[in-house]
């Protein structure tokens, strides 16, 4: 209760300053005095006009090579994680999955017996170079 008090107080204190100011609020406002302007000192070597004809066309042709550049390394980039399926094979067929009349191509035995010997040789590999634990 006590500090409600305090600041309707302070409140009625301040109130009357701001109301002081307004003598008379009819009468004109007096005329500010006039600035004099800065005197603005030249630029050395004449006047600067911007960037010249020459000059936006080479950022022009930065900005165009930049894009170009940008689309080439996305369209490498998602060339190289396509999926296999469709691809053109290094002989220039299709490497598809199935052949002509819709049958699945049968995997060589060979490639397999060669990936299943490469796969046992990494696995004794890291069998043998697993620490020793005690």
């Amino acid at each position: 209760m006590r500090s409600a008090l305090i600041a309707v107080l302070v409140a009625l204190l301040v109130a009357p300053a701001g109301a002081a100011a307004q003598s008379a609020p009819f009468q004109p406002l007096p005329q500010a005095p006039p600035t004099a302007p800065e005197p603005v000192a030249p630029a050395p070597g004449g006047v600067d006009e911007g960037i010249t004809a020459l000059q936006q066309g080479f950022l022009i042709l930065a900005g165009v090579v930049l894009v170009l550049g940008i689309g080439v390394a996305i369209a490498r980039d998602a060339r190289r994680h396509a999926p296999v399926e469709g691809r053109a094979a290094p002989g220039g067929a299709l490497a598809t999955a199935a052949t002509a009349d819709g049958e699945r191509r049968r995997p060589d035995p060979r490639a397999a017996q060669k990936q299943k010997a490469a796969a046992k040789r990494a696995r004794q590999a890291r069998k043998k170079n697993r620490p020793v634990r005690k």
